[in-house]
């Protein structure tokens, strides 16, 4: 695994110590500010970006708008009111044309991105640009394209890193990182650091082996389904649907924390409920992303999202 950074080592050539050292608030958000900023270098002048914020449980997920003309300013103005000692920070790869990060809002992206869980960053072909460690031997990381791709272009190039060598199912336009230099409050780790692994910023001329149609459809089929959590509104379903559901379903969306026993079952009833009624993907998984009782179990963990959701479906046959 590569334990050095690349050259050329800089977010921006004012800053030369970039991530140097952790405990320095001061040289963790001029860091922060640097890597964002060139990131989002090459977004439309008139688009939206997105930073967004947990509490250090988990939950409470909170999305803030970042807008191109100003990401400088923006971006300092959440750092200093959103801590990384008292937050989870994250950051939307990609910009949107509208101030709703939807994917029918997104626009075309110069990025590679994947979210490795704990497969092996050494065995991604091509090598990333951007790779930062988010938890002990777990790694995120980004692509630097010498090209930009349309929205659905994009999405395959990031799939086909995950499926090629083992990262998490969440290549979608919409994906949400760890920011570097921020802090992971997940409970069962000691409140790691977000340590930056390794740094190129030459954009790289270098593709991935795109996935076949015919393995696209096997994976379909047999591994988990597709869905955006971050399509809805979790009360927007509720109100859409409630007159069909029962009352115990209507009444467990509503919650704001845990209050019922058994969050598994509630999980469970949620999701076959809203497939009765006729929800859609992106509704069940919106619901259910936002629900205390998935977020007390299982955290801010997309890959336990999919893997209940599309178990819970193939169970009842939905």
């Amino acid at each position: 695994m590569r334990n050095r950074v690349s050259k050329p080592v800089r977010p921006n050539e004012r800053h030369t110590d970039a991530f140097t050292d952790y405990n320095d608030d001061k040289n963790i958000r001029r860091s922060m500010v640097g890597f964002l900023c060139c990131i989002w270098d090459d977004a439309p002048k008139d688009s939206f970006l997105f930073l967004a914020t947990t509490s250090p449980d988990g939950s409470k997920w909170r999305e803030h708008v970042v807008r191109t003309s100003k990401v400088k300013a923006d971006v300092n103005r959440f750092l200093r009111k959103y801590s990384r000692w008292d937050h989870n920070l994250y950051f939307g790869v990609n910009p949107f044309s509208q101030d709703r990060r939807l994917k029918e809002h997104a626009l075309p992206s110069s990025l590679g991105w994947c979210d490795m869980d704990d497969s092996d960053p050494d065995a991604y072909l091509p090598q990333p640009n951007l790779l930062w460690e988010t938890s002990p031997d777990r790694f995120q990381a980004l692509w630097l394209w010498d090209s930009k791709y349309e929205v659905e272009d994009a999405e395959r190039f990031s799939r086909s890193l995950a499926d090629n060598h083992g990262g998490d199912s969440g290549w979608t336009v919409t994906k949400m990182l760890r920011i570097p230099g921020s802090i992971n409050h997940k409970p069962h780790y000691e409140e790691p650091f977000v340590r930056m692994v390794s740094q190129d910023w030459k954009r790289t001329a270098k593709r991935p082996k795109l996935v076949s149609e015919k393995r696209r459809l096997h994976d379909m089929a047999t591994l988990s389904l597709d869905m955006n959590p971050n399509a809805h509104k979790r009360l927007d379903v509720w109100r859409k649907y409630r007159s069909k559901l029962s009352v115990s379903a209507r009444t467990v969306i509503r919650h704001s924390r845990v209050l019922a026993p058994d969050r598994s079952k509630w999980i469970f009833v949620m999701v076959t409920e809203l497939c009765e009624t006729g929800a859609t993907l992106d509704e069940i998984a919106s619901v259910i992303w936002d629900s205390p009782y998935f977020l007390d179990k299982y955290g801010q963990n997309r890959k336990a999202l999919e893997r209940q959701i599309s178990n819970i479906i193939n169970k009842t046959g939905g």
